[in-house]
């Protein structure tokens, strides 16, 4: 009888060595895909969004005559560029893009109604011309696939071992 419980012990002690083996392993496979990502958009994406928050800038300037301090700190352009230099956390830095897109958007569209000189309002459409520029060549960039490529294995395999501690990468198409 003692036997059986000893058998039945290193039974139960060898599946949860094989199934904590298999935990361990998808995780670091994980973690080294999303590590490799990680690089690649440290390496290729954060120099066209630095040149993006430039132009950005470049437009806040050029309006910042013509808005009040309330208003700029609505657009919130120096905010957004500030909590981006702050953070390396892709997807805080990808949702914080969105928002940095829409203050362009907003100085954009208000172009029409303000009392602006020529020389303010051509810098204020090239700057932003600029940014678009930059937008779209964040979404053609090769980072892209390697998010695509990570989040699809996530979704797959193994991945629902990690899923509770490895997110998904923003991708910026």
């Amino acid at each position: 009888m003692k036997l059986l419980k000893i058998r039945a012990f290193a039974w139960l002690v060898a599946i949860l060595i094989m199934i904590l083996s298999v935990a361990l392993g998808a995780y670091t496979s994980y973690a080294g895909m999303q590590s490799s990502a990680a690089a690649a958009f440290e390496r290729e994406m954060m120099p066209i969004i630095n040149n993006a928050m430039i132009s950005a800038y470049e437009m806040q300037s050029a309006a910042q005559n013509y808005l009040s301090a309330a208003e700029l700190a609505t657009i919130g352009i120096s905010r957004i560029v500030a909590d981006i230099q702050a953070t390396d956390d892709t997807a805080q830095i990808y949702r914080l893009f969105v928002q940095l897109n829409q203050a362009v958007w907003t100085i954009y569209d208000m172009v029409p109604t303000l009392e602006i000189s020529d020389i303010n309002r051509g810098f204020i459409i090239n700057s932003h011309g600029d940014f678009m520029q930059f937008d779209l060549i964040l979404s053609q960039a090769g980072y892209n696939n390697i998010a695509a490529d990570f989040n699809a294995r996530l979704q797959s395999g193994l991945g629902f071992i990690v899923r509770p501690i490895i997110n998904e990468l923003p991708r910026f198409d």
